[in-house]
């Protein structure tokens, strides 16, 4: 009995010493000069007192770097100085986060230039806040705020005032005609995460659009200008687990978007609208790195030319021109990889080789049909890439790509960013 009791007691006393031994007993973060450290503090999961893992300390590391914000995170631990708990670091590179927007891109006789600034850390919360001008045919203009993560660790929110103008090819049957169009719009959007790397969202938009008729083409709805109000609702799940390494990415997205536009007097042309569009990235070697996109979307099948997809040398495959195609469903594949040949202390240097494929179903056809030959579009490529080391996620980008069945068909496209 007395051997009993003195194997229980002991049990007793080892059990709060056990539980200590993994419990976080502090947590540093060093190399802030621009963002709150509160505000980290308030989106990681390693805090004071919680228990303390390996997989805890690598989870917040990769929350951290998905901010956008750093150049370069890491992350370390030791026994703290009682040796009952732990101590956990995390050092950041920060990069500036206040810069100009100015891109060029283009292909052929197709120009697109932006203008303006984007704050990406504003109050030190990695809030995005900025002004865009754009010229792409004509003049538009955009305003956007958005939070990503608020304090509370499950919110965020978006908010975009825009008004959008260009050229506009819509397709009548055989007939193809340009029209100047006009979109202005106001829209706001809330999300909720629902785990670390996931999350859900809600928004909306109110717009008004006009298309005035550019030349004299006769077409089957008898009228030359159109002028429409409309309001959309949205949903979204997004599960984002991308882990940004300087130049190169490793890891897989994915988001599955949900929409309805609704045309107040015109409801032959409202549509519902499914999209799901997947990505995934693997680092090869110490300087390679491979990406695989896929996007698919559905919509109602009206017989419109207001339909809601389009294939586009700007939007996802290179070289294929101006908005040559729209429909009502779309398939696209893109892959690229992309090898790093040059470190310089002010930028990294890339060689690029790529795969574009897209196809559409036109308005009113089978969803068999976007697979006919006629429709389907595929383009091979290689170009460069110049990933700049003083603004976080500044890529200047330019490809060269043509049709290798029908090699008349190709293009130079060049711009700003990741093409996906």
């Amino acid at each position: 009995m007395k051997l009993f009791v003195r194997i229980a007691l002991f049990l007793f006393l080892l059990t709060p010493l056990n539980s200590k031994a993994d419990v976080i007993t502090s947590v540093s973060i060093s190399g802030l000069t621009k963002t709150k450290e509160s505000y980290l503090r308030d989106i990681i999961f390693c805090k004071k007192g919680a228990e303390f893992s390996y997989e805890l300390l690598k989870e917040d590391e990769l929350i951290l770097r998905n901010l956008n914000l750093f150049f370069h995170v890491s992350s370390s631990y030791e026994r703290d100085s009682t040796d009952i708990g732990w101590d956990v670091y995390f050092k950041v590179e920060e990069a500036k986060y206040l810069y100009p927007i100015l891109s060029i891109s283009g292909f052929r006789e197709q120009l697109k230039i932006q203008a303006g600034f984007n704050q990406i850390n504003f109050r030190g919360r990695a809030e995005s806040v900025g002004l865009v001008y754009q010229y792409y045919d004509r003049h538009s203009i955009s305003f956007f705020y958005n939070a990503n993560k608020h304090k509370n660790q499950k919110t965020g929110h978006e908010l975009a005032l825009t008004k959008y103008s260009t050229v506009e090819p819509l397709y009548f049957a055989d007939t193809a005609t340009n029209f100047n169009f006009d979109n202005y719009n106001v829209s706001l959007g809330g999300h909720y995460w629902i785990g670390k790397f996931m999350k859900v969202g809600l928004g909306g938009m109110y717009m008004y659009e006009n298309y005035k008729q550019l030349d004299t083409t006769v077409f089957d709805l008898g009228q030359f200008d159109f002028f429409f109000h409309k309001y959309q609702i949205r949903g979204f799940f997004e599960f984002n687990k991308l882990n940004q390494n300087y130049e190169r990415v490793e890891g897989f997205r994915g988001c599955t978007y949900l929409e309805t536009i609704q045309t107040i007097d015109y409801p032959g042309i409202s549509f519902i609208k499914f999209t799901n569009d997947l990505s995934w990235n693997k680092e090869i070697g110490e300087r390679g790195n491979l990406s695989l996109h896929n996007r698919f979307g559905i919509s109602t099948n009206n017989n419109s030319p207001f339909s809601p997809f389009v294939l586009d040398g700007f939007l996802n495959v290179r070289g294929v021109g101006n908005r040559i195609s729209r429909g009502t469903a779309e398939a696209i594949l893109n892959a690229e990889y992309r090898h790093t040949i040059w470190d310089h202390k002010w930028f990294y240097l890339q060689l690029a080789g790529f795969t574009d494929f897209g196809t559409l179903r036109q308005p009113g056809d089978r969803l068999v049909d976007m697979f006919n030959y006629n429709e389907m579009k595929l383009f091979l490529g290689g170009g460069i890439r110049v990933h700049s080391k003083v603004f976080y996620k500044v890529i200047f980008r330019v490809d060269y790509s043509v049709n290798p069945i029908n090699p008349q068909e190709h293009g130079l496209t060049f711009g700003v960013g990741q093409f996906f």
